[in-house]
């Protein structure tokens, strides 16, 4: 029964903690279900659609665009595994050994 009214509650107690994973996540599966549908649509994926539709140079920035955003993600991780790291270690672990362990790992 408690199952019933958990689900307003777990997605308020996600936000509390983190809104913005919270807001990001939610992003990406609105982008994620409109792609689904294009390609149910037309038979093909966004980066062809994107090709076809948009000239060459919009198409090599939306790439570099893209990379940008996929490097900006990874950053944080690896930070936060060399700081976690460095904490667990009672700072015997540099930051710059924790992000090489964090590296080799990926």
């Amino acid at each position: 029964m408690l199952w019933l009214f958990t689900g307003a509650g777990f997605l308020m107690s996600i936000a509390f903690l983190d809104p913005g994973n919270l807001e990001g996540d939610l992003q990406a599966g609105a982008i994620e279900l409109l792609s689904s549908q294009l390609g149910v649509a037309t038979g093909r994926h966004l980066a062809e659609l994107c090709r076809e539709e948009y000239p060459y140079w919009a198409g090599k920035l939306l790439w570099v665009m893209t990379e940008l955003a996929l490097i900006g993600a990874d950053i944080q991780e690896v930070i936060g595994s060399a700081i976690a790291l460095k904490i667990l270690t009672n700072g015997s672990l540099p930051l710059w050994a924790g992000v090489l362990i964090t590296v080799l790992d990926w």
